[in-house]
């Protein structure tokens, strides 16, 4: 009978786990990422890895919505030096956001894995990144209320705005790499103005 593993021992296996599968993901891409490559990196026998995972998608699904809440958690931290424009920091959000991923193989989607992905995790009904996404735009929008602002927002439809842009972004290949920066941050910048607004009241 295999060791039982303490809570601490697992919170640090999955932990481990966590790290080590972001590392791969980023040189790999979706398609490409092994179990046993990550295991392997993380110094954990690969049979353990389905002690916390029933799958490779839900594995990458975890991964993708750990490094939204770290990111947002990061900005939210730093909420204060959005009160001057928030319109200009959720056009940004949006920019830089695809920007990074473009140039991230893990959304790379040359070979259809990505939208794949994507996909299958539609279809299952399980989306902790929009989820993650929906939290942080809710706390911003109650933050700006709280500090004046009178704010009208579609959350739903900015939402799904970020689900279109990652369309673009992943299938940036077919466009003319010196026209894709100016063609992203134009749609980012409409997207915003089409379902969010913000005006300090008088």
């Amino acid at each position: 009978m295999g060791k039982a593993f303490t809570d601490k021992e697992r919170a640090e296996i999955k932990e481990k786990l966590r790290r080590s599968g972001l590392e791969v993901l980023k040189e790999t891409g979706i398609k490409n990422i092994s179990i046993r490559d990550v295991t392997k990196k993380a110094g954990i026998a690969q049979g353990g890895f389905y002690t916390f995972y029933g799958d490779k998608d839900e594995f990458v699904l975890d991964l993708m919505s750990l490094r939204v809440r770290e990111k947002t958690d990061i900005m939210y931290e730093n909420r204060a030096k959005t009160l001057t424009d928030p319109r200009g920091f959720l056009v940004e959000l949006f920019y830089k956001e695809g920007m990074h991923l473009k140039e991230n193989k893990a959304f790379n989607n040359s070979d259809g894995a990505t939208l794949s992905f994507w996909d299958r995790i539609a279809k299952s009904g399980n989306d902790k990144i929009g989820e993650g996404y929906a939290s942080f735009l809710s706390k911003m929008i109650a933050f700006w209320e709280e500090e004046g602002y009178a704010v009208k927002c579609d959350e739903k439809g900015l939402i799904s705005a970020g689900l279109a842009a990652g369309i673009l972004f992943s299938n940036s290949h077919m466009m003319p790499s010196e026209y894709f920066e100016a063609i992203y941050r134009a749609f980012c910048e409409a997207e915003v103005d089409r379902f969010f607004s913000a005006r300090k009241k008088k």
